[in-house]
């Protein structure tokens, strides 16, 4: 998605750390790094020397959201007139859950630390680490993963065995959280993982976390 300008960063970094939050940073990038649908990110160093991504979340993002429900309603609405097979009540409300959860960035915040735990034995798969004193309702600020893009990766990589080892840091990625746990990544399409050179992944974007009951999982395994 295309990046707002520096007038934007201006206005959401002070609502979120206050008029003097240039100061809370040696650098701090005009550019976003990257822009999606919800928000877009800026590298950025603290303070202390780290090198951090700060996520800022758009304007009126929470009006957008509501308004595309109220569309998707209306839709559904119009799809039950003539076919009543299927029922897509639940699927708006499964939607609509997820959706307002991903505007959450303390929730998201939360979730990034519940994915450091569950992954913390796993050398292959890379969490960023939140920096809670520059986050705010609509700012998360982590630490920057280097790394290539993940199609990148694979199409610049002659070597059989970097690819597997690739396939099964991204399977762990995904699995251990809901096997063990009851937890997906709702979210896992290529722009959320990178890879660094040693061929170990970066696990990035956790605004779309949904929790299952035991015998969902179950289920799946079966």
């Amino acid at each position: 998605a295309p990046s707002m300008g520096w007038n934007f960063v201006k206005r959401r970094m002070t609502a979120e750390l206050g008029p003097d939050w240039q100061l809370k940073f040696k650098e701090f990038g005009n550019i976003a790094a990257a822009a999606a649908s919800l928000g877009q990110v800026h590298k950025a160093v603290d303070i202390e020397g780290n090198v951090i991504a700060c996520k800022l979340q758009y304007p009126n993002m929470s009006s957008v959201v509501d308004a595309d429900l109220r569309q998707l309603k209306l839709v559904f609405s119009i799809y039950r007139r003539y076919d009543k097979a299927i029922d897509p009540t639940q699927i708006h409300e499964e939607l609509s859950a997820r959706l307002r959860e991903e505007l959450d960035y303390r929730r998201e915040l939360a979730h990034m630390k519940l994915y450091s735990c569950m992954l913390s034995d796993e050398a292959a798969i890379h969490v960023p680490v939140p920096f809670e004193d520059l986050c705010g309702d609509r700012l998360l600020t982590m630490t920057w993963l280097e790394g290539t893009p993940l199609l990148s990766y694979i199409e610049s990589q002659p070597k059989q065995e970097r690819l597997n080892q690739l396939a099964l840091g991204m399977f762990r990625a995904w699995y251990i959280p809901l096997y063990f746990y009851g937890v997906i990544h709702g979210d896992p399409h290529l722009g959320n993982y990178s890879v660094r050179d040693d061929g170990t992944i970066n696990l990035l974007d956790f605004g779309c976390i949904p929790l299952f009951r035991p015998s969902f999982v179950k289920g799946v395994i079966e």
